[in-house]
């Protein structure tokens, strides 16, 4: 003879099970934006630091850069000097070999001392343009951050039961985004707490279901097991 009760058991557990589904699916959206949300607060705390520091490594940058155009211009005048004075020397019958020899050999150190110094300078240069168009990038990609956290800004305030803290819209500078970003994982963890909470209490329903039906509490079965377990039961019946 079937049991009366399975049909309502069965009823149960299929709609604690639909309440369930839809709870873990509010959960996946919910880390879903709270992922966003700390990718853009991470990205503009990122940006923000890096941006603070270049002023500093410019005026280092420039700094070295300078010196390197002095040490170049004082290269390429000794190498004229040392051009001229074997020149001169290779020139006069009256020099002497040693004389020759010396003054070649001084024509060869002020050669490689100033391209030694003429590549220091186009490194010092190359250094100093990288932090320009470093610094542009970084302000482009602050810029960027600003349009992309309003967007995320609009995915949270689309989530159910978020506070109106995390409702506010980002502005627009780096220092804005990361507060708030700040309030919206805030938001988004009170919510994410809620729902797992609701969660827990539907795994304890279905279970105290199970302990009703077969006298155990299913050992912390999922929602989705007890109701497989009463369908099974209710078959056989």
């Amino acid at each position: 003879m079937a049991d009366p009760r399975a049909s309502d058991h069965v009823a149960l557990a299929c709609d604690l099970e639909r309440r369930d589904v839809d709870v873990a699916s509010r959960l996946d959206v919910v880390a879903e934006v709270l992922g966003r949300v700390d990718d853009v607060r991470g990205r503009a705390q990122r940006v923000r630091v890096a941006l603070e520091g270049i002023p500093g490594e410019i005026e280092h940058a420039e700094r070295d850069e300078r010196d390197a155009r002095a040490r170049e211009a004082e290269a390429g005048a000794e190498l004229d000097v040392a051009e001229r004075r074997f020149a001169d020397v290779s020139g006069s019958r009256r020099s002497s070999e040693d004389a020759k020899v010396e003054a070649e050999r001084a024509l060869r150190r002020a050669t490689v001392a100033a391209s030694d110094a003429a590549t220091s300078a186009a490194k010092a240069r190359g250094r100093l343009e990288q932090l320009v168009r470093g610094e542009a990038a970084l302000q482009a990609e602050g810029e960027g951050l600003a349009v992309e956290a309003r967007d995320v800004a609009q995915a949270v305030s689309d989530v159910p039961r978020v506070s109106e803290s995390g409702r506010t819209v980002p502005g627009t500078s780096l220092g804005e985004i990361e507060e708030w970003g700040a309030r919206a994982h805030a938001a988004l963890f009170v919510v994410r707490g809620s729902l797992e909470s609701e969660r827990e209490r539907l795994v304890l329903e279905a279970n105290s279901l199970a302990a009703a039906t077969f006298g155990d509490h299913g050992g912390g079965a999922s929602v989705a097991l007890v109701r497989r377990r009463l369908e099974e039961w209710a078959a056989a019946s």
